[in-house]
């Protein structure tokens, strides 16, 4: 089997279990949940009214926060702003996300740019998206930096961070690493290229994306 064939069925296989595990894990398991919830409140509801009341209110909020989780993995698929509204916006919408949900500062420079192919557009988001949680959970800094525009036909993005860095051949991270290496093939199907340097303070993430794949 051709090696970038097997390495694209791999990447979309990885993506699958990743769908199936947030699935399982934020959305199956909170529902099981709530279900165990109403009974709970529908045996309450004669001797103990109030009670009742009190046990369906939670699951109405733990409700709310399951619709939440669904919205961000089906955003996580296929951001409709997108579509709709282009890159820029996109990506400044996921940085605020990021930001509202961490206490990181994340600051951006992002080029209005133009980008027909969907599937370009989404890889550099999921592409900004892991580098910032990268930062985020192992960095141990307080900003980041990212910023992305076009030079020579080809898209380039860059995120950095003023963390503690990291070496490449330091296996104590695993998931650091593993999500570094899904990175590197996605880019490598894009037929661009990605470098990392961490011989500064902190880390620089640098990724070239051609514009015709």
């Amino acid at each position: 089997m051709n090696k970038n064939y097997f390495s694209l069925l791999d990447a979309i296989e990885r993506e699958r279990r990743r769908i199936a595990k947030d699935l399982h894990d934020i959305s199956l398991q909170n529902l099981s949940h709530l279900i165990h919830k109403i009974e709970l409140s529908s045996l309450y509801i004669d001797r103990d009214p109030v009670q009742a009341k009190l046990e369906l209110a939670t699951a109405e909020k733990e409700l709310r926060h399951v619709i939440d989780d669904m919205r961000t993995i089906v955003y996580n698929l296929h951001p409709i702003t997108l579509d709709d509204l282009g890159l820029k916006v996109t990506m400044e919408r996921m940085i605020d996300t990021i930001n509202k949900n961490y206490k990181f500062s994340i600051r951006s420079h992002i080029e209005d740019v133009s980008c027909e192919n969907s599937v370009i557009a989404v890889s550099i988001l999921r592409l900004t998206q892991e580098c910032c949680y990268n930062a985020v959970k192992h960095s141990h800094g307080t900003e980041i930096f990212v910023s992305l525009s076009t030079d020579n036909e080809k898209y380039i993005l860059k995120i950095s961070d003023n963390g503690i860095g990291f070496k490449e051949s330091d296996g104590d991270d695993t998931d650091y690493h593993f999500g570094l290496s899904i990175m590197k093939e996605n880019i490598f199907l894009l037929n661009g290229k990605m470098s990392v340097d961490s011989s500064r303070k902190g880390t620089i993430v640098e990724i070239e994306i051609p514009f015709q794949c």
